[in-house]
């Protein structure tokens, strides 16, 4: 396990691309190009909050491959991206305050066990092949919430990386690459003021950081204080970083 790559890496990803949110991933897209980012990582989600099912859609399967002026790294996100109450009901105790405090309800694989990890898994991969033609390489949890399950199950599952909110995974081994996310939250008013400042704070305090992730969800870009915050941010992180993808990382 190493946790300096050679030089500062940066890894931009871009949550929850899914039919529902189309016109938000297009505006998060402009810019992206108007930054002039080379590197985005996409998480697919193949059938969000139970409806708006990806493969289904010929615009959003369109929209998937179309060219950009980056790169795109796909990756699977959840298969729902919401934790469903039968679902819910399994998880411990202790997650609790990880479910209230971290997410609206979306910890989906937190309380699932391997078997249910891989259902979703497969039907998930099944999806991300009819919208992009390939099988995805990586694996994020919706809200970066998962069990001491899900790394041996995406293992058995050809997976080969998967993140938290302070490290990234490689399935296969096991190693792992400290890099801490910077991300905004619009859920409530305090949340979203919040992260006006505490963003820029963390782009500060972790600049010598040796990898360092940004992600975003589409519904930053409803609001226009966050979208500013965010584009000051990732000018301000872009500069003296090299732009990454898992695959790019050495562990």
């Amino acid at each position: 396990m190493n946790d300096g790559a050679a030089g500062r890496k940066l890894v931009v990803s871009l949550h929850d691309a899914t039919p529902f949110h189309l016109d938000r991933l297009r505006k998060a897209e402009g810019v992206f190009r108007d930054l002039g980012l080379a590197k985005v990582t996409y998480l697919f989600v193949p059938e969000y909050h139970g409806g708006y099912p990806a493969a289904a859609d010929a615009g959003f399967r369109t929209w998937c491959r179309e060219d950009r002026p980056f790169a795109v790294d796909w990756h699977l996100h959840g298969y729902h991206h919401i934790e469903k109450p039968e679902e819910a009901g399994t998880a411990a105790a202790g997650d609790y305050l990880k479910r209230k405090l971290l997410t609206g309800g979306e910890g989906e694989f937190l309380a699932l066990d391997a078997a249910a990890q891989r259902r979703k898994l497969e039907a998930g991969r099944e999806s991300f092949r009819a919208c992009l033609g390939q099988d995805p390489m990586g694996f994020v949890a919706p809200a970066w919430l998962f069990n001491t399950e899900l790394i041996p199950t995406l293992r058995e599952s050809g997976f080969h990386f998967t993140e938290d909110q302070r490290r990234m995974y490689r399935v296969d081994d096991g190693a792992s690459l400290a890099s801490p996310v910077i991300t905004w939250a619009t859920r409530t008013w305090l949340r979203k003021y919040g992260s006006l400042v505490v963003c820029p704070t963390l782009a500060r305090l972790w600049v010598n950081e040796p990898v360092l992730r940004v992600a975003m969800h589409p519904f930053d870009f409803d609001h226009a204080e966050t979208l500013a915050n965010i584009k000051s941010v990732l000018r301000r992180v872009m500069r003296g970083r090299e732009q990454a993808f898992a695959g790019d990382l050495e562990f």
